[in-house]
């Protein structure tokens, strides 16, 4: 495992930085909305559109990885997230759009890449805990954009906080730089099957069946957990009446307890509990405590607003490393970033589907439940599909 401690770091400060940029302007919504002029549910929007362009560089990173290395890729991803976070501070929403995709470009890049990186590094009977504590990273992003960034915003203006975080993010490049050299030993620079990257990523998932169910997973999980991402902060101002930086706490709280229900599910899935029936469990507290939190009102206590936080980490947002380690574990070591990227980019569109909707739900029936309802019907369908549904073909 020491061996693993280099890699692993390195991957997970990018993931942070690539996550925080995501949701650094989510967190600020209500501070830009109001800036610009505009609605909350168009800010609301930003995650939509950025994992539009999360999906495509998804699907060409598996290629990318083998050409340039899984360290160069990851690099490449912090420069495109950080350029794309501060075209925000331009005030400008259809240079925020352009912005939102860049970043998207980003992330979409980032976990492919770090999965073919901890892959080659990790025994596979500790890749559960390994990708999960690296998965930790996102929430941990998320954690640190809502506790840093509404302050700065409220002292120095939200463009400040945007400032601070793309530098930040930007930050992480250099930081990765000197582990290039032994982390990318694998790459082929005569590698040219960029261009077709994403038919064949997708043919690889489809033609594998132990992936097949993965999908369902990545698609509705994930168009929950970005529905959270993007709109908790505003569902807690607008309709609990919680100030700016309180609901950033919250947002915190619900970041911090998903970066320890990451590292400890992954700990479970390698020891006792298989990972395609605790991602069942998992998706059954999700809809629990998103029905929970779609009872909040301003006669909510603080202690009790805070409890349905933790559930919401612990569940919506503690799956992902369990499922990226199944990835990898049903295709051999050299498919495992294109089988990321097929896989993941189901995520993204997820995410893309799953705010937007969040956001026309809302705008049509003024109900933040409803929208939580609706999207807890998906994760529903696909909790059915991890018990009823056989393994066999893999």
């Amino acid at each position: 495992m020491p061996a693993v401690l280099a890699p692993l770091s390195a991957m997970m400060l990018v993931q942070t930085m690539t996550a925080m940029a995501l949701v650094t302007v989510p967190v600020l919504t209500p501070e830009i909305a109001a800036a610009l002029d505009i609605d909350t549910a168009t800010v609301g929007l930003y995650q939509s559109v950025a994992f539009a362009g999360a999906a495509l560089l998804a699907l060409m990173s598996g290629s990318l990885v083998l050409r340039h290395g899984g360290v160069r890729v990851n690099q490449v991803s912090v420069v495109l997230s950080a350029i794309g976070l501060g075209l925000a501070i331009t005030g400008a929403v259809p240079v925020i759009a352009l912005g939102a995709i860049l970043a998207g470009m980003g992330y979409g890049l980032a976990t492919p890449a770090a999965s073919h990186v901890l892959a080659r590094a990790t025994p596979m009977e500790r890749r559960g805990l390994v990708f999960s504590i690296k998965q930790s990273a996102v929430p941990l992003g998320g954690l640190v954009a809502g506790v840093l960034f509404p302050p700065v915003a409220e002292r120095f203006g939200w463009e400040a906080a945007i400032v601070l975080s793309s530098l930040m993010v930007l930050s992480a490049a250099l930081f990765i730089q000197p582990l290039r050299a032994r982390l990318d030993d694998d790459r082929n620079p005569a590698h040219r099957g960029w261009i077709d990257a994403p038919g064949q990523s997708i043919r690889l998932v489809l033609a594998t069946p132990g992936l097949r169910p993965l999908v369902m997973v990545a698609f509705s999980f994930g168009a929950m957990q970005l529905s959270l991402f993007a709109f908790l902060v505003t569902y807690l101002v607008e309709r609990v009446g919680l100030d700016l930086v309180t609901a950033g706490v919250l947002f915190a709280v619900m970041q911090g307890a998903g970066v320890v229900a990451r590292v400890g599910w992954g700990w479970v899935s390698d020891r006792w509990v298989p990972a395609r029936p605790l991602l069942a469990m998992l998706g059954i507290g999700t809809i629990a405590s998103t029905l929970a939190a779609a009872a909040f009102s301003d006669a909510w206590p603080l202690a009790g607003l805070a409890g349905v936080c933790v559930v919401l980490g612990l569940t919506a947002i503690g799956w992902n490393g369990i499922y990226l380690a199944e990835v990898a574990r049903v295709v051999p070591i050299e498919k495992v970033g294109a089988a990321t990227g097929g896989v993941i980019v189901f995520t993204f569109i997820g995410v893309v589907l799953g705010p937007s909707s969040f956001a026309a739900i809302v705008a049509m029936t003024g109900s933040y439940a409803a929208a939580l309802i609706a999207i807890d019907a998906l994760v529903l369908a696909t909790v059915a599909a991890l018990v009823i549904r056989p393994r066999s073909g893999e």
